[in-house]
């Protein structure tokens, strides 16, 4: 049997040709690091588009918000239970009621100060809640029966 000889073969000189599946390996791996470079490299950016990505979605103050809810709050507890046959959902629309009816202005959560706080007219609320009520228990529309508001303020 004749084997083959062991040995290196003799470097030519023609170009090297390497074999097509590692053809691209070396553009491809500069392509990637060049795309994990850019991840390193410090990133320009002009104040206003630094300050865009860290605004609020609605200009509230965190008391505004606060207030807005409890105004939510209300308007809900007042609908919901406008017609209710349980007790304590019916003092709930009632202490609703009693709070949006009340006019005075010494406490600062009162119906008329979270109402100038956040723009709204109070007394165009009030009567808007009111002239609600009325329609819903005479049995109104069924339109007009359903809640007048679902997000407040948005």
């Amino acid at each position: 049997m004749i084997g083959k000889k062991a040995g290196r073969a003799a470097p030519s000189k023609h170009r090297i040709r390497t074999p097509f599946w590692m053809q691209d390996v070396q553009s491809r791996n500069v392509a990637i690091e060049e795309k994990v470079m850019t991840l390193f490299q410090p990133d320009i950016l002009v104040g206003a588009q630094f300050q865009t990505t860290y605004q609020r979605r609605f200009h509230l103050d965190p008391e505004r918000v606060l207030m807005l809810a409890v105004l939510q709050d209300a308007v809900i507890c007042f609908q919901e239970n406008v017609a209710a046959k349980c007790k304590r959902k019916q003092t709930m629309h009632l202490e609703a009621e009693e709070w949006v009816l009340n006019k005075d202005r010494s406490y600062l959560f009162a119906f008329e100060n979270i109402c100038e706080a956040l723009g709204y007219d109070a007394n165009y609320l009030r009567d808007g809640l009111l002239r609600w009520k009325r329609m819903r228990l005479e049995g109104g529309s069924e339109l007009s029966a359903h809640p007048m508001i679902g997000r407040v303020g948005t």
